[in-house]
């Protein structure tokens, strides 16, 4: 592991330990995953960065971290904590319309 990766990974984990995290995902309740957690957004302000406006790598991915950690700190209730395995699930259904997403699940509810 590289030391941007490392500073990386020691921001979320002090992230995680807020009240507001649990420091666990919010969907399966793991406090780490071997591919990794992130803070999902659940509301993103005007004019706010994305991680798309940092460079690609872990030199990016740390800029990105240390830019969103005081956004964090201030309103963590504008995050969840997720394993990465569960952003891309809530990341893929958000291109989906409601109308899609609650056919999507009511499939689901109903497939068992």
């Amino acid at each position: 592991m590289n030391n941007d990766q490392d500073k990386v990974n020691k921001i979320k984990r002090e992230l995680a330990k807020l009240r507001q995290f649990r420091n666990r995902c919010y969907v399966c309740h793991v406090s780490w995953h071997k591919r990794g957690m992130t803070f999902h957004h659940i509301k993103y302000h005007k004019n706010e960065n994305t991680h798309s406006d940092f460079v690609n790598g872990y030199v990016g991915t740390l800029q990105y971290y240390e830019y969103l950690k005081p956004i964090i700190k201030k309103n963590p209730k504008r995050f969840a904590y997720l394993c990465n395995s569960h952003h891309q699930t809530v990341t893929k259904l958000l291109q989906f319309n409601h109308d899609k997403q609650d056919r999507i699940f009511k499939l689901v509810r109903k497939s068992r």
